[in-house]
C-alpha cells in the first residue's frame, strides 16, 4: 500500500507540475459557475411563478440546482478525464521510460493502481471545490439537504472514477497522447449515451443490454438521492475491469 501511496502522490504531483491542470482547473471552475447561476436564476424564476400560482407545488432546491449542476459536472469530465489521463503510460512509452518503470521491483497492479489514485484524487479535488456552490446557497437560506447532496457527491466521483479507469486503459495502448486521449473520450462517450440509446429504442433486442453498460443511467439514481447497491456494484466493476485491462496490457509490454 506504501507504494501505491507514493506513485499516487508523484502522479498528482506530475500534474500540477504542467500548466495543463490548472487550465482544466480555470476551464471547468468556470463552466460550473457560469451554469450555477443560470440555475439560481431559473430557481428563482420558478419559486416567484409558484407563489403567484392558485395550485402551488412542492420544489426543492435540490430537484433544480443541486441535481442539474453534478449532472453537468459528470458530463464535463466526459471531456475532461480523458484529457487529464492521456499521458499517463503514453508518456512514459513516448519517453521509453516505460521499460524502466516495468523492470523495476514493483508489481504491475501497483504501479497501475497508484497512477489511477493520483487521477483519482485529482478528481476529488475538482470535487471539493464544487462544494462552495451548495455552501452559498446555504448562506442564502436556501441550504440543500445533506442526503441528496452526499449521494450526488458520490455518484459524480464513481462515475469520474470509471471515466479515469478508461482513460488509463487507453493510454496504455499508445505512446501517443493524443490517440489515447480519443480513444478515451470516444469509449467514455459510448458508455454515457449507450443508456440514451436503449431507451430510444434503437438499440432493438440488446437495449437491456446497452443499458446495463450505461453510465448516465446507473447515475441517475445517485442523482435523485438514492444510493443503490447495484449501482455501487456497477461502478466499482466498471473500474476494477478497466485496470485490470491496463495490468494484462502492460504484462504483455513487460514479456516483449
Amino acid at each position: 500500500m506504501k507504494t501505491i501511496w507514493i506513485i499516487a502522490r508523484r502522479e498528482l504531483s506530475s500534474l500540477f507540475v504542467s500548466p495543463m491542470a490548472y487550465v482544466i482547473l480555470i476551464f471547468v471552475t468556470f463552466i460550473l459557475g457560469w451554469f450555477f447561476v443560470y440555475l439560481v436564476g431559473a430557481y428563482a424564476e420558478y419559486s416567484m411563478r409558484m407563489a403567484m400560482s392558485p395550485t402551488p407545488q412542492d420544489f426543492r432546491v435540490d430537484d433544480i440546482i443541486i441535481r442539474n449542476f453534478y449532472s453537468t459536472f459528470a458530463v464535463i469530465m466526459v471531456f475532461v478525464a480523458p484529457v487529464l489521463s492521456m499521458r499517463t503510460f503514453a508518456e512514459e512509452r513516448r519517453l521509453r521510460t516505460a521499460e524502466l518503470i516495468l523492470t523495476a521491483p514493483v508489481g504491475t497492479m501497483q504501479i497501475v493502481m497508484g497512477k489511477y489514485l493520483g487521477l483519482l484524487m485529482m478528481g476529488l479535488f475538482m470535487l471539493v471545490l464544487t462544494l462552495v456552490f451548495p455552501l452559498w446557497l446555504a448562506l442564502q437560506d436556501a441550504p440543500p439537504e445533506p442526503g441528496p447532496l452526499v449521494a450526488a457527491c458520490l455518484g459524480v466521483l464513481l462515475a469520474t472514477g470509471a471515466f479515469f479507469a478508461v482513460g488509463v486503459f487507453s493510454s496504455s495502448l499508445t505512446s501517443n497522447q493524443v490517440v489515447a486521449a480519443v480513444v478515451a473520450f470516444v469509449l467514455c462517450l459510448f458508455f454515457w449515451i449507450v443508456g440514451a440509446a436503449a431507451e430510444s429504442g434503437t438499440g432493438g433486442a440488446f437495449a437491456p443490454l446497452l443499458e446495463s453498460f450505461s453510465i448516465s443511467s446507473r447515475l441517475d439514481d445517485f442523482m435523485k438521492g438514492v444510493i443503490d447497491t447495484r449501482s455501487l456494484v456497477f461502478f466499482l466493476s466498471f473500474i476494477g475491469t478497466g485496470l485490470f485491462f491496463t495490468g494484462r496490457v502492460l504484462d504483455s509490454s513487460r514479456w516483449r
